[in-house]
């Protein structure tokens, strides 16, 4: 018997692998089969977490920080409790990469395959140390500057005597102003007559 679990990058669904494990496995060797199907170093940081139908974190299992569950001695079948079981999984804290990991179903392993096993790969992952490239938000303070940016080279300019409003200093439209727009209006309507 195998598990079948299908792997996304959060930000990009439309890339993702399918691979073929045993229950028995560590999720060790479920970190080592993912990273190499994406094409990411091992031996950055990493965990999974365990996590609910809504893609909440809940208990870690940790590459290397011992004061969690480690990769290493943690079982999968030990933490397979839903039949579309999910995993966060998190590497390169830098970055941090994020993949979604979903139980798809539970196969018989077929002979003359050497499990842990990529069964289908789709799309071109994102190369891990050039940043995360296009699937990067800008934060905070990068949306401000380009905003910023936006505004000065797109600001309409404002006359001194108005306020922000369009309006005189009073808040009204002068009568000047709408005298001058009333006799326009008629000289407008009295030509298309």
């Amino acid at each position: 018997m195998i598990y079948r679990f299908k792997v996304w990058f959060e930000e990009e669904e439309d890339i993702f692998r399918v691979i073929d494990i045993a229950p028995s496995a560590t999720f060790l060797s479920l970190h080592e089969v993912v990273l190499d199907s994406i094409g990411f170093k091992k031996d950055l940081p990493s965990s999974f977490y365990c996590s609910d139908d809504n893609w909440r974190k809940g208990k870690e299992i940790s590459l290397k920080d011992s004061s969690k569950l480690l990769m290493e001695t943690s079982k999968l079948k030990d933490h397979i409790n839903d039949p579309h079981q999910k995993f966060i999984f998190i590497t390169d804290f830098n970055e941090n990469w994020t993949l979604n990991i979903e139980l798809q179903s539970i196969q018989n392993d077929v002979s003359g395959i050497s499990y842990p096993f990529v069964f289908k790969s789709v799309g071109k992952a994102p190369k891990q140390n050039e940043g995360i490239g296009r699937f990067k938000t800008v934060d905070e303070n990068e949306f401000d500057e380009i905003a910023n940016k936006l505004v000065s080279k797109h600001a309409p300019m404002i006359d001194e005597d108005f306020d922000e409003e369009g309006f005189g200093e009073e808040g009204e439209d002068s009568d000047e102003d709408a005298d001058e727009f009333d006799g326009s209006l008629d000289s407008a309507f009295d030509e298309e007559l």
